[in-house]
């Protein structure tokens, strides 16, 4: 209401220095947040003072009068007035109020794609595909030339990293370097995208943009045992190059697909890798709030490209993303619900398939027993049991029509149609209900609790903890004259009974159905391992009572044993009958039922009766029991879960919250998309994800997901993007090295609809791709960060590939694809950094600790230091990029981690038995070559050699003068009578495994 008063009122004092033109977008951002400040801080605008002035004193803190000239026009009291009014209605600007209009911008990022062309180029001889033209387009016109194509060995040994992260043996360098075909490179990279470690390697990257980890993060960071089933999703996904769309949409809304399957609903563990707190006392609204924001801010990082975590709390100050629409897309994922369900592995399926069936053909004779029994036999034996009841087989219970039912603790108590009610909502610690009767009741000689099981609740209930039980500390009844009145006259209730009670069947009575009259907090009635039933507790009155039309009868249901048992669903009834009363297990429906005569009894009355007889007849109890105990010889099902998510069935309600703060809600938001691109086709009242996760991959209406999605896979190809800023595709951010390359390849990506494999297969079979690394040092000034991509870039290799290379080259990889995390030997001391001791490490054994480093168990607040050391990043949030730092703590590593020695020692002893000692005493030599080739994919030069063969002669030398030394470096287990020869072959692996060229990808 008072933008129109203000925007004059600013033009008039602050655009005179500023501008209404690019400026103006931060100024109103500085004038909102001086006023918000102000607002808060308690300072006061007096009149007099000039719009810098308040300017100043709201963001800066600094005296007005060392900064503003002597004289300058002065706010009026009008005009204070004015901007305190809007301070007072939250200094709304247009582009934050509702309604706004989607905004233009000319940034490139938001152009629709566009090439009107494939870049000329002179010398063409040299171009393979179109990639290429635009490359050597800019190349030319800066005067440069590109460099020769890499030699074989290295080509192999590129692709074979980048494509799988690991090295190439020796006979697939030779078989290709041999190879007359002239398509034999082609061929390679269809042999190396074929493969199911290119899974693994992509896969790994994705993990990066997805924030996996193994554990929940904060104080407490408990293991998420199942998370590795979203991480084989993504292996597979990725191996079987499921379109990217389809990839995106089965993440972001696997579960909201028609007929989703399993594996599309586990595909929304995307969601479930945010950090959980589970700590107590944590307010788990504001971590629901915190997780959902990282799930928008991950949004905009991995498909949008931009930082639209900046309109948290504020406007973007640079970007056209105001706060009402951050809170828009927050929409799209407020009503996420965390589930976990039965998730087993095809192998764990197929194998308890097959057990199963099994089982089923030997347990098939008991259930005919029982089946022969029940058709032949009970019908006669129910006659029988009928005719030998008396009088009405039960007392008669009516059911109360409560008035009022409430929980002092904020659950949420609702009716049901067969007069029971159900708790929902918040659980709290402890509670109590209270419950409002305003029937006239006549004569009532005692009160029936039914505790009722239910699908809503933890195993069915009767409780609400996890396991299903309750504990009812006191019950009590009072008659009031009226609601208000505080005290009543109290029912005196006594005799009380149950159909179990915790602890019974030969054990002592733990939580007796007494303890709920004894007028003790700290005791109780609960039902422990009998779970999921209905259970029975009945009460005797003292003397019989009358409730009038005036009247209320207040029953409160006491439960204050803690850690939230309390009771999910109940109900209440009361009779006349004379005491004492007799406890029925009987459900009031078969009493009613055999209180017919059987000619006369309807369909459901009989079906009521035959249903309970089944439950009670001790011949066919017998049966079941001989059922049961073979039961137990069941193959249990298999217990791997899936991390994932679904939609409440009654959507939040979303509001922009003032300053990024939860418990500040200010207006009301629908689900909707940045103004600035092509808007999505929905009805904001019923959007979800899945209509997000399409727009998000329909280009005509968002060209900056195929921008930042060719990007990104550029830059794992090249260890740089054309936009070099991956994470920051605004204003901010560096523009495009080469523009028209960027939307050329984006276009191929939609029209190879979306295939991961063939536009990385267009990349690498360029002539880009496949130039030498060699430095140049005539472009040093020039073009030091090789943006003009004069040759191929050199880089240190990943963390968890660099592990990978060293146990390949060890040959003691275990190339195993998917299934859990795994645990390697830590060093001394490190899980016990973890939270009181919270952090456990059992080391894996045999082949599972030299699986490849993608199935590190990463535990956010404790990771895997070789990891951390290499630049792993911590998975708090998403990285589109990796830092790659070089520091001597990674050279000690590689040099004394015990891990990176045992790949010496084993690299030592593979060198020692695939070249046996000769008696030309040429087997060193060879040892050198061989090993040499193993590590680096190529024969070593001959300086290299002569200075290979003058270390193992020293280290020889130096051996035989410690003897004792040979065993420790060979290891367990030396060839027979060569632990020296081991010993320095060992020793010459280490130097091998840590060159500069071993880590690198050239």
């Amino acid at each position: 209401d008072f933008v129109k008063d203000i925007q004059p009122l600013f033009a008039k004092h602050c655009y005179q220095c500023h501008g209404p033109d690019k400026q103006q977008a931060g100024l109103r951002l500085d004038l909102k947040q001086a006023a918000t400040a102000g607002g808060d801080s308690g300072r006061s605008f007096e009149p007099g003072q000039s719009a810098k002035s308040l300017l100043v004193l709201n963001i800066a803190g600094v005296d007005p009068d060392a900064v503003m000239p002597p004289k300058g026009e002065r706010l009026s009291a009008a005009e204070v007035g004015l901007i305190r009014a809007w301070i007072d209605q939250g200094a709304v600007w247009p582009d934050d109020a509702p309604g706004n209009v989607a905004r233009k911008s000319d940034h490139w990022s938001f152009q629709p794609l566009k090439v009107d062309s494939i870049l000329p180029a002179k010398e063409m001889s040299w171009v393979r595909n179109p990639i290429d033209s635009f490359i050597l387009a800019k190349l030319e016109a800066e005067g440069i030339t590109p460099a020769p194509e890499a030699d074989r060995p290295t080509l192999i040994r590129r692709l074979s990293l980048d494509l799988l992260g690991l090295i190439p043996q020796p006979s697939e360098v030779e078989a290709f370097v041999t190879d007359p075909d002239p398509r034999a490179y082609e061929e390679l990279v269809e042999r190396l995208l074929s493969s199911p470690h290119f899974g693994e390697r992509w896969g790994r990257h994705w993990l990066d943009l997805a924030r996996y980890a193994d554990s929940d993060g904060y104080e407490k960071d408990k293991a998420r045992p199942y998370a590795y089933r979203y991480r084989d999703w993504v292996i597979d996904a990725i191996n079987r190059d499921l379109p990217f769309d389809q990839f995106t949409v089965e993440q972001l809304a696997g579960d909201l697909l028609p007929d989703a399957t399993l594996e599309q609903r586990l595909a929304t563990g995307f969601h479930r890798n945010t950090l959980t707190n589970t700590e107590g006392g944590a307010d788990q609204e504001e971590f629901r709030v915190a997780a959902t924001v990282d799930r928008v801010n991950t949004l905009g990082s991995v498909w949008l490209g931009m930082t639209v975590g900046c309109a948290q709390c504020h406007s973007h100050k640079y970007d056209p993303f105001s706060q009402r629409e951050y809170y828009q897309l927050f929409a799209f994922f407020n009503s996420i619900q965390e589930v976990n369900l039965p998730a087993p592995t095809p192998d764990e399926a197929t194998g308890y398939a097959q057990v199963r069936a099994q089982f089923d053909v030997e347990h098939a004779p008991f259930l005919e027993s029982i089946q022969k029994f029940e058709r032949n036999e009970l019908p006669e034996r129910q006659i029988a049991w009928e005719k030998s009841l008396t009088g009405t087989s039960g007392h008669e219970w009516k059911v109360l029509p409560l008035h009022l039912v409430q929980s002092r603790n904020g659950a949420t108590l609702t009716e049901e149609p067969d007069g029971s009610w159900l708790a929902s909502g918040t659980n709290p610690e402890t509670d109590v209900y209270t419950i409002q009767v305003k029937t006239p009741l006549k004569g009532v000689t005692g009160i029936r609790l039914e505790v009722l099981p239910d699908a809503r609740l933890p195993r069915n209930g009767p409780g609400r903890v996890a396991h299903g039980n309750f504990v009812l500390s006191e019950f009590s009844l009072a008659i009031r004259d009226t609601v208000d009145t505080a005290t009543g006259r109290l029912v005196g209730l006594k005799n009380a009974k149950a159909d179990f009670e915790q602890g019974a069947a030969g054990k002592k009575v733990q939580f007796p159905i007494e303890n709920a009259l004894d007028g003790k907090s700290d005791t109780g009635w609960a039902v422990g391992n009998q779970f999921g039933v209905r259970h029975v507790a009945i009460f005797e009155c003292d003397a019989p009572w009358d409730l009038t039309e005036s009247q209320t009868l207040v029953i409160q249901m006491e439960q204050a044993h803690g850690t939230r048992h309390t009771i999910g669903k109940f109900r209440l009834a009361v009779t006349t009958e004379t005491p004492p009363l007799r406890l029925e297990s009987m459900p009031d429906s078969v009493i009613a039922a055999l209180r017919v005569p059987l000619t006369a009894r309807t369909l459901d009355q009989k079906q009521a009766v035959a249903a309970y007889y089944r439950t009670i007849d001790p011949e066919l109890a017998k049966l079941i029991l001989l059922e049961s105990e073979h039961l137990k010889k069941r193959p249990a099902e298999p217990s791997t879960q899936g991390q994932m998510v679904q939609e409440l069935a009654t959507p939040r309600a979303t509001a922009i919250l003032i300053r990024g703060d939860f418990l500040r809600k200010g207006d009301r938001v629908q689900a909707g998309t940045p103004g600035v691109l092509p808007p999505v086709q929905f009805d904001p009242n019923k959007a979800n994800r899945l209509d997000l996760a399409r727009w998000l991959m329909n280009p005509e209406q968002n060209p900056l997901t195929p921008r930042v999605t060719v990007n990104l896979w550029w830059q794992y190809l090249f260890g740089r993007g054309l936009v070099a800023t991956v994470e920051d595709f605004g204003v901010r951010g560096e523009p495009p090295s080469h523009p028209e390359l960027l939307d050329w390849l984006a276009l191929q990506l939609i029209e190879k609809k979306w295939s991961r494999k063939q536009l990385i297969q267009l990349i690498v079979n360029s002539a880009t791709y496949r130039q030498s690394s060699r430095p140049r040092p005539e472009l040093d000034e020039r073009d030091p960060k090789n943006i003009w991509l004069s040759h191929q870039n050199r880089f240190r290799l990943e963390a968890e590939v660099v592990r990978d290379l060293y146990l390949a080259a060890g040959g003691i990889l275990n190339r195993k694809v998917g299934g859990p995390s795994i645990r390697p030997p830590l060093p001394p001391g490190i899980a016990e950094l973890g939270y009181a001791g919270s952090v456990k490490w059992p080391e894996s054994q045999g082949e599972d600790k030299y699986r490849r480093g993608l199935y590190i168990f990463f535990q956010r607040t404790v990771p895997y230091p070789m990891l951390m050391a290499f630049d792993t990043p911590d998975s708090n949030s998403s990285c589109v990029r990796r830092e790659r730092s070089n520091t001597p703590l990674q050279a000690l590593t590689l040099l004394n981690d015990p891990v990176f020695f045992e790949c010496a020692q084993s690299l030592g002893r593979r060198a020692v038995r695939d070249v046996p000692c000769s008696s030309e005493g040429t087997h060193r030599e060879q040892r050198i070559q061989h090993m040499v080739q193993l590590c680096l994919g190529r024969a070593p030069t001959d300086p290299e050699l002569q200075r290979l063969k003058s270390v193992a002669d020293e280290l020889e030398r130096l051996i035989m003068q410690q003897p004792e030394t040979a065993e420790k470096l060979a290891g367990i287990k030396p060839l027979p009578g060569s632990a020296l020869e081991t010993a320095v072959a060992v020793a010459l692996g280490r130097i091998i495994l840590n060159l500069d060229e071993f880590v690198v990808r050239e």
